[in-house]
């Protein structure tokens, strides 16, 4: 996850949160004159750290911004440090113009499931299925923030009944609503186009926390994900505002590939969260 990197242009100082961070980030990757360097960098430091894939916060390569030099940098950066654009992550916003340019940067990026939230649906569920369709890209509703429950998540998107429409499952959005994780992958798997794995400090709050140090069992929130037959990408997710999260995020991904390459028992869903 890209966002692992908010408070990076600002070097972790006196870094506020999401707003503010991408704003700085407007101001360092909106030139196109100087992107291709700058996109290159953080792909170089993204390889560097064994990951194969990015999902790549729109802040990073934004629709009120990006044009088609932006497009060559990023295209080029992701072939020379061998890192797949997998998806998007941000918002879709509660413009349809807004979204229907989201939808065209995806495209020129190579990135096959947009993994946001926003207000667009359902009210426009059948507009945003068809700039989807048009685009020949997914859109993987996320849990965040005010979804508490599978069940908000599914009304939203319909009940499956758009093909291009399905979830983007976030571990420590439904932790921070209290709701259990391993229950919402039961009740998600059927809709699940991408999983936003990470840790928060505490139900109630949405403090990033490092893998291992959080109210979340993550090992056996993978293996439920493996137990119910998902395979497709998981985003790791560590967000600090004061730190570089690069060697969190490393042995975090390096954790994962464990858990995901040992053979493990079935997992229950279970009332608690941790």
């Amino acid at each position: 996850m890209s966002a692992n990197f908010l408070g990076r242009e600002k070097e972790y100082q006196n870094v506020a949160g999401f707003g503010e961070s991408a704003l700085s980030l407007r101001e360092t990757f909106s030139p196109a004159f100087s992107y291709a360097e700058r996109i290159g960098k953080l792909f170089a430091d993204i390889a560097a750290m064994g990951f194969e894939a990015v999902d790549l916060w729109d802040a990073h390569c934004s629709p009120l911004w990006a044009n088609e030099q932006h497009f060559r940098g990023l295209r080029a950066a992701s072939e020379q440090h061998g890192v797949k654009i997998a998806s998007m992550a941000g918002g879709m916003g509660d413009d349809l113009t807004v979204f229907k340019k989201l939808c065209h940067v995806a495209r020129e990026i190579g990135a096959p499931v947009l993994g946001v939230s926003g207000s667009l649906i359902p009210k426009y569920g059948g507009e945003v299925a068809a700039l989807l369709e048009r685009y020949e890209i997914k859109l993987g509703f996320e849990n965040h923030p005010d979804e508490k429950t599978p069940f908000d998540v599914i009304e939203k998107i319909g009940g499956g009944q758009r093909p291009r429409i399905g979830a983007t499952l976030d571990t420590g959005w439904f932790a921070t609503h209290g709701y259990p994780v391993l229950n919402a992958i039961d009740e998600l798997r059927d809709h699940l186009f991408l999983i936003h794995l990470k840790n928060i400090e505490a139900p109630g709050g949405h403090d990033a926390a490092p893998w291992d140090r959080g109210c979340l069992d993550l090992e056996l929130i993978v293996r439920k994900l493996k137990q119910v037959g998902y395979n497709g990408y998981m985003s790791v997710e560590y967000e600090p505002l004061d730190h570089d999260p690069s060697e969190i995020c490393t042995q975090f991904r390096v954790k994962v590939e464990e858990w995901l390459a040992a053979p493990a028992p079935a997992v229950a869903s279970e009332s608690l969260m941790f």
